[in-house]
């Protein structure tokens, strides 16, 4: 079978999605899943996972996640495999070399140095101001035209429009699992700045979210606590802002042209979080910082407060963050992934 002058192939995506981690790297390859799949290629995902809401995004797809016995091994991963993607900073070198032993071309997804060791055909980090390693073989594809996005949100582009009202809807959003607790701090953080707010706070953990219903709220202030949802672009595009962290999420909310303010969670975000923070996004700083640290904190509750001021800094954030992602990424990623595998 071919889908136009390409080979229909057998593409094997090994990643996992679990509480402990997150489920970014599921996410974006959903994303990419779906550009495959439309191409006439078939995807089967090769993992773990320890959330529902994973193997039902998966299922609603017509798709599984099928556990490995070792997820480490090239065999089991590389079985019946035309091409592999690999989307995880913990799988060995040694995966990617037997998979290429055999005969099986490899796609790699890198975020700055996390993942970078991975031997592979192709190479994909999506962040901006990324670059290929001095030194390295292989195929890199390296930026923000790169960025693997779900159909949820590129069908959104374009509906979103920042509002000048006097009190902004802003979603905090610290991706599927929030295993660090971001969501609650950006929370405080929101209501610390004394401005009229309504914040819609994705809390998946019950405990959580209770928590951060009983925080003190000041006049026009309102706190409205949400669970996973199955789409949150949708949320995202009617409201006026969004507070997330520095991963995945960012590349959907600037597609979406929905302006962002940032905090990166743990060390693999850094790269992506400063060069983010240059030109699409504002920065709110590093979690643990914003929690040690009360002068860290009360510095970045007031940026967050001038940008819940000014409707005008938030129109340039979306403006400039549409322009910069496209949508288009995971067309571009899906033919590079047909070249290696020809």
């Amino acid at each position: 079978m071919t889908f136009g002058s390409v080979e229909a192939l057998n593409i094997v995506i090994r990643c996992d999605a679990l509480a402990a981690l997150g489920i970014g790297h599921l996410v974006r390859q959903i994303a990419l899943a779906e550009e495959l799949a439309s191409r006439g290629h078939t995807v089967r995902f090769r993992g773990t996972t320890d959330i529902d809401w994973a193997r039902a995004q998966l299922s609603s797809h017509g798709w599984l996640l099928e556990e490995p016995v070792d997820g480490n091994d090239p065999g089991e991963i590389g079985r019946g495999a035309d091409v592999v993607i690999l989307d995880g900073y913990t799988y060995p070198p040694s995966l990617g070399r037997g998979l290429q032993s055999s005969g099986v071309p490899v796609m790699a997804m890198v975020d700055d140095a996390f993942g970078a060791d991975q031997v592979a055909d192709l190479y994909v980090d999506q962040n901006l101001g990324a670059q290929k390693p001095e030194g390295r073989e292989g195929r890199w594809l390296v930026g923000p035209q790169y960025a693997l996005l779900r159909d949820v949100v590129r069908s959104r582009r374009g509906v979103a429009a920042p509002r000048d009202v006097e009190t902004p809807r802003v979603l905090v959003v610290f991706g599927g699992s929030d295993p660090f607790r971001g969501a609650p701090l950006a929370a405080e953080m929101l209501l610390e700045t004394g401005h009229p707010v309504h914040a819609q706070v994705i809390a998946p953990d019950p405990d959580v979210a209770e928590a951060i219903r009983g925080l003190p709220t000041s006049e026009g202030q309102s706190v409205e606590v949400l669970g996973r949802s199955d789409d949150l672009p949708g949320l995202a595009v009617a409201c006026d802002l969004a507070v997330s962290a520095a991963g995945s999420t960012v590349w959907e909310l600037a597609a979406l042209g929905v302006p962002a303010a940032l905090i990166a969670v743990v060390d693999n975000q850094l790269a992506g979080y400063q060069a983010a923070t240059e030109s699409l996004a504002l920065g709110l700083g590093v979690l643990d910082d914003l929690r040690q640290d009360p002068l860290t904190r009360g510095e970045a509750v007031a940026r967050l407060d001038g940008l819940l001021r000014s409707v005008e800094a938030r129109q340039a954030l979306a403006s400039n963050a549409s322009r910069i992602v496209d949508g288009d990424g995971r067309a571009r990623v899906a033919e590079a992934i047909e070249a290696i595998a020809h």
